[in-house]
């Protein structure tokens, strides 16, 4: 997944789920915890979701 996708992926989630976000993320962590490249995959969305909802709170865009 290049650095783009993630970043369209974590856009589409938060927008999808808004506050619930975070319960997502976790519940697809744990659907993919034995395929290690989409659970490093799922780590960084769930990185980038942290970002725009950190850029969101403090004002920066």
């Amino acid at each position: 997944m290049t650095d783009r996708e993630v970043m369209l992926k974590a856009g589409a989630i938060l927008a999808e789920h808004g506050t619930l976000t975070v319960d997502y993320i976790l519940g697809q962590l744990a659907d993919f915890l034995s395929d290690r490249p989409s659970a490093e995959e799922w780590r960084r969305v769930a990185y980038a979701v942290d970002r725009i909802t950190g850029a969101r709170t403090t004002g920066v865009h």
